[in-house]
């Protein structure tokens, strides 16, 4: 009976830390000067290393994708110091004159958390990229992450953001590549873990990134709620397991 206890709240504990990082994540879409972000976030296990954000500055939107590596509470504490980081830099760069360009952020939150991954000998994928209204650039930098889709309007196919960047952890001193587009009306992003194109059917088949493209491809007209519900419906179809094997995390951006 003391080991079913014991259980028991070991399960209790698992289910709070589960809760409390889900709340980390934002809580609703986001609808700006036209401009839509969605996110979600499963993860495989009571608590993941996956990560995600959005938010507003005065005349942008900063959205971040991110994943720890392993699915233990030491990824979930990882997950969050990344977070606390990451938010701090963010209050620097509206409290100074000089603007971080996307490459400077990584570089910033790689040496602020070197330390910490080393010793802990976990490593994080993030991407991170940033929209400013009046221009419609899209600037973003990565570090070692999946390289984003983008969609443009009337488009019958994705193309990948691809910028070079060494995953955050490896070294103190890292410089991260950054690139720009300029987006249109109606055209969308998505960002997304390895949970997604790493899950695999009951023969062994991987999901894919050319699957999850024709998928994405096929959702111009809809709207970022949506194509999320869709990629989930089809992911379960493709693997119709109780959990995956990997968290399952993603952004969309779309020009409204």
């Amino acid at each position: 009976m003391t080991q079913i206890r014991r259980a028991e709240e070991e399960r209790r504990e698992l289910e709070i830390a589960r809760q409390i990082q889900l709340s980390l994540l934002p809580g609703s879409p986001l609808h700006v000067d036209g401009a839509h972000v969605a996110g979600y976030c499963l993860p495989a296990r009571h608590v993941g290393g996956d990560y995600f954000d959005y938010f507003c500055g005065s005349d942008t939107i900063d959205i971040i994708i991110a994943d720890v590596s392993g699915h233990s509470v030491g990824a979930a504490l990882v997950m969050a110091e990344t977070r606390s980081c990451l938010k701090t830099e963010t209050l620097c760069r509206l409290h100074t004159q000089h603007a971080k360009g996307t490459g400077e952020v990584l570089a910033a939150l790689n040496a602020l958390l070197y330390e910490d991954l080393n010793r802990a000998e976990l490593f994080i994928t993030m991407f991170y990229m940033q929209y400013t209204h009046a221009t419609r650039r899209l600037c973003y930098a990565n570090a070692g992450h999946n390289c984003p889709l983008l969609l443009r309007a009337g488009d019958s196919a994705c193309r990948e953001l691809d910028t070079e960047g060494l995953i955050l952890g490896v070294k103190r001193e890292v410089t991260f590549e950054e690139k720009s587009v300029v987006l249109r009306k109606g055209d969308l992003v998505l960002l997304y873990t390895d949970g997604i194109t790493e899950a695999q059917n009951p023969e062994g088949e991987f999901f894919g990134v050319d699957r999850l493209g024709k998928l994405v491809a096929t959702q111009g007209s809809n709207s970022p709620e949506e194509i999320i519900d869709k990629i989930v419906s089809d992911l379960h179809a493709f693997c119709p397991s109780a959990s995956f094997g990997d968290d399952v995390s993603m952004v969309v951006f779309k020009l409204t």
